[in-house]
C-alpha cells in the first residue's frame, strides 16, 4: 500500500520501483552479511535476520503492487482500435485480450525466478551454507535493478496524479452526508449508487441543493473522478472473498511441505523442493492456456469472462485440497507411519497432481484478479487498486495462522477437507455475487465500440516499419 500511494500521488511508478528496489537490496545485503560464519560467531545472526526481514518486507511491499501495472502501462492504448497490417488487412486489437495475455506472460516470467530460486537456494543451503543461499538472490536482485535502469529511455512512465486517498475519503463522506439528508428521500429511490450524490450532475431529480461548505469541498474533484472512484470500489469488492482461495494456495509453503517430510523421498531430495512443481506446472501450462485453450474457446464463440475464470480458480483450488486430503489419508493408513509417526512408504511424487491443480487455479484466479485490478482501476488509482489486489494474500496468511494449531497430526485430513469445503462454498458465493460484473463489462465494451464507430476519426501518420501509430498513450482512433 505504501509503495502504491507513493507511486500514484508523489513520484510515479518508475521512481517508486527504483527507491523500494534499493531498500529491498539493502535488506538482502544485511541478511547475507549477517549469515556468514564470522557474523554468526559474533552474535549478529538473529538481530541481522530480524532487521533484514523488516527491510526486505518494506522493499518488496513497496514494489510488488506496482511492477505489473508499470508493465501493463507499456501497451500503447487503453482502448480497442483498428490496425492495418502490411498486407492491407484491417484487424481489431482488443485491449482486454491484450492485457490478459500480458499478465499471463508476466506471471510466467516471475515463476522462472521462483523456480530457479526455489530449487537452487535450498540446494546451496544444504551443500554449502545459508550465506550462499542468500547471496544468489542478492546478486540476482542487483543485476535486475541494473537491467531495469538500463532500459529507462524505453519505458512509458505515467506521472503521479496527486493526493488520491484524502480526495477519495472526501468524496465518500460528501456522498454519504448528501444521501442522508431528509430532502433527498425521493432521490434515494432513484439512486443506483450513493456515490452519485457527490456529483454535480448526478442525473437524479429532486436532489437537495448543496450548502456553500459542500460546494467548497467539491471544488477538489469533478464528476469524472467520482465515476473513477466508483469503478475502483467495484474492482476492489472482488478481492474480499479471494482470501479463502489464497488459504488453499498457502498450503504450498506450510502443510504440503510438512506432508512431504513424512513421505518416501530419494536420498538427498529435501522436502521443501517439492513445492517447486507449482512453478514448473505454471511454466508449462500458462503458454498452453494462453496460446491454445483461450483462442480455441474464442474460436468456438465461448467467452470465458473474468468472473467465470476466478470462480473456476476457486473450484480447482478446492479440488487440490481434496487431493491433498486423500494423500494424507493414505499416509495415515501406511503401516510404517502407524509404527513410527514420522515416515511412510507413500512416495512423495504422489503430491505432484496437487501442485498441478494449484497451478491451474492460479492461472484462472490469481492472474485474472491482478489483471482485473489493472483494467478496472482508473488511471489515477492503478497502483493503489493493484496493491489492494494483494491484500487477500495477507488476510489468507492470518487465516492460516489462526488454523495452524489444528494443522497437526492426526487432524490433517480434516484440515485439508475444511479448506476444500470453504473454497468450494466461497466459489459458489463469489459467482453469485459478482457474475453480473461480466455483463457490465460486456455492455461497456460494446457501448465503447459503438461510440468509437460514430466518432469522426483523425488520420494519424503510420510508422512505415510497423504500420502502427506513433507512440501516444492517449491517442484516440
Amino acid at each position: 500500500m505504501l509503495g502504491a500511494i507513493v507511486a500514484d500521488q508523489y513520484i510515479g511508478r518508475y521512481k517508486t520501483i527504483l527507491v523500494f528496489s534499493t531498500v529491498y537490496l539493502i535488506g538482502w545485503i544485511i541478511l547475507t552479511c549477517t549469515s556468514i560464519p564470522s557474523a554468526l560467531e559474533a552474535g549478529a545472526g538473529f538481530p541481522g535476520y530480524v532487521v533484514s526481514l523488516v527491510v526486505i518486507g518494506l522493499g518488496t511491499g513497496g514494489i510488488k503492487g506496482i511492477v505489473s501495472p508499470l508493465c501493463a502501462d507499456q501497451f500503447k492504448y487503453d482502448h480497442d482500435y483498428v490496425k492495418e497490417l502490411p498486407s492491407g488487412e484491417k484487424v481489431l486489437v482488443d485491449y482486454s485480450l491484450t492485457i490478459q495475455r500480458l499478465y499471463n506472460w508476466f506471471y510466467w516470467a516471475i515463476n522462472i525466478g521462483s523456480l530457479v530460486g526455489g530449487v537452487v537456494c535450498p540446494l546451496l543451503e544444504l551443500n554449502v551454507d545459508f550465506w550462499a543461499a542468500y547471496l544468489l538472490p542478492t546478486i540476482a536482485l542487483l543485476v535486475s535493478i541494473m537491467v531495469f535502469v538500463a532500459g529507462t529511455k524505453l519505458y512509458y512512465r505515467p506521472k503521479p496524479t496527486g493526493s488520491i486517498i484524502l480526495k477519495a475519503f472526501s468524496v465518500i463522506g460528501q456522498a454519504w452526508k448528501q444521501k442522508a439528508l431528509p430532502e433527498n428521500k425521493e432521490a434515494r429511490k432513484q439512486c443506483k449508487d450513493f456515490m452519485d450524490f457527490a456529483k454535480r450532475d448526478s442525473g437524479m431529480t429532486n436532489t437537495a441543493p448543496w450548502t456553500p461548505e459542500m460546494t467548497a469541498k467539491a471544488a477538489h474533484w469533478d464528476d469524472q473522478f467520482v465515476d473513477e472512484l466508483k469503478q475502483a470500489i467495484m474492482a476492489c469488492k472482488i478481492f474480499v472473498p479471494l482470501s479463502i482461495y489464497w488459504v488453499c494456495y498457502n498450503n504450498l509453503s506450510n502443510n504440503l511441505i510438512s506432508q512431504a517430510a513424512v513421505m518416501a523421498r530419494p536420498a538427498g531430495l529435501p522436502n521443501n523442493i517439492m513445492n517447486n512443481f507449482d512453478p514448473i506446472a505454471l511454466l508449462i501450462f500458462i503458454p498452453i492456456v494462453d496460446i491454445i485453450i483461450y483462442p480455441a474457446l474464442r474460436k468456438h464463440k465461448i467467452n470465458f469472462f473474468p468472473q467465470q475464470r476466478i470462480t473456476a480458480g476457486f473450484f480447482i483450488g478446492a479440488l487440490s485440497m481434496v487431493y491433498a486430503a486423500v494423500v494424507q489419508h493414505y499416509i495415515y493408513m501406511d503401516p510404517l507411519f502407524i509404527e513410527t509417526g514420522d515416515s511412510s512408504n507413500v512416495s512423495v511424487f504422489i503430491q505432484i497432481p496437487c501442485y498441478v491443480l494449484i497451478a491451474f487455479s492460479e492461472i484462472f484466479a490469481s492472474i485474472t484478479s491482478i489483471e482485473y485490478a489493472y483494467t478496472h482501476a482508473p488511471k489515477s488509482m492503478k497502483s493503489l487498486v493493484s496493491a489492494l489486489s494483494l491484500w487477500p494474500n495477507c488476510v489468507a496468511a492470518l487465516i492460516s495462522l489462526a488454523i495452524s494449531p489444528a494443522a497437526q497430526d492426526p487432524n490433517m485430513v480434516w484440515v485439508y477437507t475444511g479448506v476444500a469445503c470453504g473454497a468450494f462454498a466461497c466459489g459458489i458465493l463469489y459467482y453469485w455475487l459478482f457474475k453480473h460484473y461480466d455483463d457490465i463489462d460486456e455492455e461497456y465494451r460494446v457501448k465503447k465500440l459503438t461510440d468509437q464507430q460514430h466518432q469522426p476519426t483523425t488520420a494519424l501518420e503510420l510508422d512505415p516499419m510497423t504500420m502502427d501509430t506513433p507512440w501516444d498513450k492517449d491517442a484516440k482512433l
